[in-house]
């Protein structure tokens, strides 16, 4: 009997054995797990990016434009809408709030960049989009008049004091439409906001790709230099 039992034991491990190494891959999981035969322990293919190659650089170039610009725009706020224009407090609250609004859509651009390829390609398409939008947005500033200031500084000392205060003979001075001027520079303010957080989406996408294709020794590597 304990023979027998035995027996029986051990044809159950051969069997066992033999489905373990036999049996198919119904879950697919063979074709998803990380490879290990990549270069010391990359995820993709391709090899790490040469930092001093054309396509490190242009990465970098498109960070700095990026940081400039995030930088820019806010930044005409006092100037340009507050002192030049005279817009209203909350005026200018609203200028500063627009001007970043287009990082709260950061997580639909990315997955606008991941998910929907346009002529083949997921990030250059849409970094194309987004320097555009920015780019004839600048433009248009650029070349706009603002008009006459709200208050001629080099004709009157009285820019600094309320307007009901300000003597008549000194109004002649003051361009009381100035604010409505500002309304299409908030505008494309905003837009630009949108233009280059969508490049900045797609961009953070490629920094990702390349860590990938870095060994372990040095993955990250790509992202700590921008």
């Amino acid at each position: 009997m304990t023979s027998h039992d035995n027996k029986a034991a051990d044809l159950e491990e051969r069997v066992s054995y033999v489905q373990s190494n036999t049996a198919k891959d119904v879950d697919g999981y063979a074709e998803a797990k990380s490879p290990k035969d990549l270069e010391e322990g990359a995820l993709v293919e391709g090899g790490a990016l040469d930092l001093f190659s054309r396509e490190a650089f242009a990465l970098f170039m498109q960070y700095g434009a990026i940081g400039i610009i995030y930088g820019m725009i806010p930044s005409l706020n006092y100037p340009i809408f507050n002192i030049y224009l005279n817009l209203e407090g909350y005026q200018t609250s609203s200028y500063g709030v627009l001007t970043v609004i287009g990082w709260s859509f950061k997580v639909i651009f990315g997955l606008l960049s991941d998910c929907v390829p346009i002529y083949g390609y997921r990030r250059k398409s849409w970094m194309l989009i987004g320097w555009t939008i920015t780019m004839i947005c600048l433009s248009v500033m650029a070349f706009s008049p603002f008009g006459e200031p709200f208050c001629n500084r080099e004709k009157t000392k009285f820019c600094s004091t309320p307007l009901e205060k300000v003597p008549k003979s000194e109004l002649q001075y003051f361009n009381l439409t100035a604010p409505d001027n500002g309304t299409l520079f908030i505008l494309l303010s905003m837009f630009i906001a949108f233009g280059y957080v969508l490049a900045a989406s797609a961009s953070d996408a490629m920094v990702v790709e390349y860590a990938q294709r870095e060994p372990v020794a040095i993955r990250g590597r790509i992202q700590t230099g921008i």
